[in-house]
C-alpha cells in the first residue's frame, strides 16, 4: 500500500459525517489572517507570548488563536483584539466550516500533533503552514498514522518544520527525507515580556530609596495581608530601615488599607495620593495603574501574592525577567508549568504556608542569597525568550513571503 493510498483512505474516512455551523464565532476581519493552532497541553501563555511578539513586529496582523480544548483558548493574557476559537476535529465537515469562516493565510501549528485532514484542506486552499515546537518520540512513530505513512505524506505541505529537539528533527528527516525544511528551535514555553516602566520615575525613586533594603508583595489579596505584615514585622527586626512595597490585588481597596495600617501604628504612604516612600515610611502602598514593572525593578525581592491560599497570582516570569528574586506559596495556578521550570532552575523560594513566610523573607534580605535566585530566574526566562524569538522570526518571514 503506497503512502498516497493510505492518506486517501484516511481522508475518505474523515469525509464522513456532517457538522453544524458555529453561530457564535466572531466575524472575520478583512485582510490576511495568521492562525496559531495550539496542541493539547500547550500553555495558553506560550501562545499569548508568541502573539505579543508577532504583534510587536507586525502590529496590523489579524491573529486567531485556537486550542484543542475550549478552555485553553480563554487565556486572560492574550493581547487585545486577538480572535479565539476551538480547533476543529479531523472530520472534513468540521474543518470546512472552520476554514470557510476564518480562511487563514498562514497557519502555525504549535506543539500540536500532525492533523492530516486539516493539513490537507489547508494545502488545498493554498494556505502556508509552519509546524513549530513538534516533539516526536520513538513510541509515537510506531502509532498507526506514522507507521502507515499518512503523516509522512502530508509533511511536504509545511513550509518550515521547527523541531523541539535534535532527535525529533532526525526522525522527521528519516520519515520524509527532504520533504520540508526541518530545523531545531527548542521548546516553546510560557514566559513573559519585561513589563515597561518610566525610566525617569525609576531613577528618581531609586535615588530616594538610596541604600534602603526593599521587598515587594505583589498583588496581595486581603486574605494574605496578615501574612505579609507578619513577615514584614519579623524582617524589620533584622533590617530596621526595611521598606515594604505592597501592591494590593484590588487597587480600590488601597485607601482603606492605608488608613487601617496607619491606625495599627505603621508609617504608611499611598501612591495614589502622590505620597513618597520617604525614609520614615515603613509600608508604601503602590495602587497606581500600569506601574508593576517599576516595582519589580526597585525591589530585589518579591513575594507573589495569591499563591498562599487561593492561586490566581501574577506570572512568575514577570519578576524573573526583571531580576527580582521570587518567593511564593503552594497555590501556583494558573502558572504551574512556569513555577515548575523556575523551581527546577533553583530560581524561587517556596513556602508551604503563612507561617514560613517570615523566615523566607528575612533569609533573602541577604543580598547574595537574593541575587542567586534572581540570576537563576533571569537565566531561565532569557532561555525561553530566545526560543520564542527564533520561532517568531520564521513566522514574520513567512508573512512577508506571502505578502502579508
Amino acid at each position: 500500500m503506497t503512502r498516497s493510498l493510505t492518506l486517501a483512505l484516511y481522508l475518505a474516512a474523515a469525509g464522513r459525517g456532517q457538522a453544524a455551523p458555529d453561530p457564535g464565532r466572531p466575524a472575520r476581519p478583512p485582510g490576511g489572517l495568521l492562525w496559531l493552532c495550539g496542541g493539547r497541553g500547550v500553555a495558553p501563555g506560550s501562545l499569548a507570548h508568541l502573539a505579543r511578539l508577532v504583534l510587536q513586529r507586525r502590529p496590523k496582523t489579524v491573529l486567531l488563536i485556537s486550542c484543542d480544548d475550549a478552555a485553553g483558548s480563554d487565556g486572560d493574557d492574550f493581547p487585545a483584539g486577538v480572535l479565539r476559537d476551538r480547533t476543529p476535529g479531523e472530520k472534513r465537515a468540521m474543518i470546512d466550516d472552520f476554514l470557510g469562516h476564518w480562511s487563514p493565510d498562514l497557519t502555525v501549528f504549535v506543539g500540536a500533533t500532525v492533523r492530516p485532514a486539516l493539513v490537507t484542506r489547508l494545502r488545498d486552499r493554498g494556505a502556508a503552514m509552519i509546524l513549530a515546537d513538534i516533539h516526536v518520540d520513538a513510541a509515537e512513530t510506531r502509532a498507526l498514522l506514522w507507521r502507515s505513512g499518512v503523516v509522512a505524506a502530508v509533511l511536504p505541505a509545511f513550509r518550515h518544520i521547527l523541531a523541539r529537539d535534535p532527535e525529533t528533527a532526525a526522525r522527521l528527516e528519516r520519515i520524509a527525507p527532504g520533504a520540508a525544511r526541518v530545523s531545531v528551535s527548542g521548546r516553546i514555553e510560557e514566559t513573559a515580556d519585561p513589563l515597561p516602566c518610566n525610566e525617569t520615575e525609576r531613577s528618581s525613586m531609586a535615588e530616594l530609596l538610596d541604600t534602603r533594603p526593599v521587598w515587594l508583595a505583589m498583588t496581595c489579596p486581603p486574605s494574605e495581608e496578615a501574612a505579609v505584615l507578619g513577615a514584614h514585622t519579623a524582617a524589620t527586626r533584622h533590617a530596621h530601615r526595611l521598606l515594604l512595597i505592597l501592591v494590593p490585588a484590588d487597587p480600590a481597596t488601597a485607601p482603606a488599607l492605608a488608613d487601617r495600617l496607619t491606625r495599627e501604628g505603621w508609617s504608611v504612604a499611598l501612591r495614589s495620593r502622590e505620597e513618597e516612600p520617604d525614609p520614615h515610611v515603613q509600608i508604601f502602598i503602590a495602587d497606581s495603574e500600569g506601574e508593576l514593572g517599576l516595582w519589580y525593578r526597585l525591589a530585589p525581592l518579591c513575594f507573589l501574592g495569591g499563591t498562599l491560599l487561593r492561586g490566581g497570582g501574577r506570572n512568575p516570569f514577570e519578576p524573573a525577567a526583571l531580576g527580582s528574586a521570587i518567593v511564593h506559596g503552594p497555590a501556583v495556578a494558573p502558572y504551574p508549568d512556569a513555577y515548575a521550570t523556575l523551581r527546577a532552575a533553583r530560581a524561587t523560594r517556596e513556602v508551604a504556608d503563612a507561617a514560613e513566610l517570615p523566615t523566607a523573607i528575612s533569609a533573602l534580605l541577604a543580598p547574595d542569597r537574593a541575587a542567586t535566585l534572581a540570576h537563576n530566574a533571569w537565566a531561565a526566562s532569557s532561555g525561553r525568550a530566545e526560543v520564542a524569538e527564533r520561532v517568531v522570526e520564521t513566522i514574520v518571514a513567512a508573512l512577508a513571503e506571502g505578502g502579508q
